[in-house]
């Protein structure tokens, strides 16, 4: 890492800005070839030294909360979409004077806020069958996130004047979605919401868009979009496709600080802390990509641990390529999105520095 690693103290998130307008230019030019507007999510990237260049590629950002909000002003977005699970009165109405678009997550709060001066719409739960990890999948019958749509459509067929104001839809369906899933979602809402989508200002479709992946089907994407747009050339598709805009822009670095037997397992306490610098570990409990490992066994194998007195803060089991040495630094990568979000200080550690390289 250009001798970086061994000047900076650990531990710290390092971007490489190449890499980041390499995403921003791919999906600059898919806006481009669909006439779609890709919003990018604060919850997933909000380093303030970056936001702005995000900004100036994309067509705005997505928010949940004021103090997102700030950062999207601060950063010029130039459309600012709100959506959160519920909002208290005078917080929603201070935000709606900022904001482009809002969402709105449930029919109590349709009618608490429809007279609110600003293009709303209702977050929609279609409930599509896909293979999605339980704890992020938005479909399941019993989330909390989005209105069933069977209860939005007899609600809108039955007394349709309650929804004069509502100029949007949002579906949030997908995850880390290479083509497939979207095509099922299209159909899904032309299918269903046909009586719905002539009145309509704007879509926003959400995230789980995979669209930096050199595996996503740009082709069946543009042609869907090129197709429903024909038939609904007054409706603007907005997505907020979350970690594609970041995904593989950047690496975590850590020190080894101790290595310890026990019951013939080696065990490597690093400088960080699932708890503080990679809290999605723990929640999603996903197996981190990290550099000088391999899939097949080697004779190396070592549990990476965090330096905290919680038992549980076990970051995972590698395969590496030679001996750790107590010193040697640990890269993991691709660990741009939805990490630095989430830090805390947790046993008393520092936040983990960030660098833009």
């Amino acid at each position: 890492m250009f001798g970086m690693s061994k000047i900076m103290p650990t531990p710290y998130f390092v971007m490489y800005e190449n890499k980041l307008m390499q995403n921003l230019n791919k999906l600059k030019e898919l806006e481009e070839k669909t006439n779609v507007h890709i919003l990018h999510t604060v919850k997933s990237f909000n380093q303030s030294s970056v936001l702005p260049t995000i900004s100036e590629k994309l067509s705005g950002i997505s928010i949940t909360s004021p103090k997102e909000l700030g950062m999207a002003q601060t950063a010029n977005a130039k459309h600012i979409h709100l959506y959160a699970p519920a909002f208290k009165y005078d917080v929603l109405e201070s935000m709606s004077k900022d904001i482009s678009t809002l969402s709105l997550n449930s029919l109590n709060q349709w009618e608490t806020f429809k007279t609110l001066i600003v293009s709303k719409g209702l977050r929609i739960n279609p409930k599509l069958s896909l293979e999605i990890p339980e704890h992020c999948n938005p479909n399941v019958t019993d989330s909390r996130l989005g209105i069933d749509a069977v209860e939005f459509l007899d609600n809108y067929h039955n007394n349709s004047n309650q929804f004069n104001q509502l100029e949007g839809l949002h579906f949030h369906a997908l995850f880390q979605d290479k083509g497939e899933g979207f095509t099922l979602l299209i159909q899904y809402i032309e299918k269903n919401y046909s009586a719905v989508l002539p009145k309509l200002k704007w879509i926003n479709l959400g995230g789980g868009h995979d669209f930096t992946s050199p595996n996503y089907d740009v082709d069946t994407f543009v042609k869907l979009l090129n197709d429903f747009e024909s038939s609904y050339p007054n409706i603007k598709i907005y997505f907020e496709p979350g970690e594609t805009v970041t995904q593989s822009c950047g690496d975590f670095v850590t020190t080894v600080l101790d290595i310890v037997t026990v019951n013939k397992k080696q065990i490597a306490i690093l400088d960080t802390s699932i708890e503080t610098h990679l809290l999605d570990v723990a929640i999603v409990q996903q197996k981190l990509k990290v550099q000088n490992t391999n899939q097949e066994p080697t004779p190396y194998l070592y549990e990476l641990s965090g330096n905290s007195c919680l038992q549980g803060d076990i970051i995972g089991t590698y395969f590496f390529t030679k001996d750790l040495q107590v010193g040697e630094q640990i890269i993991f990568e691709d660990m741009m999105p939805y990490t630095m979000v989430k830090m805390t200080k947790f046993n008393g550690m520092e936040k983990a520095k960030f660098y833009l390289v």
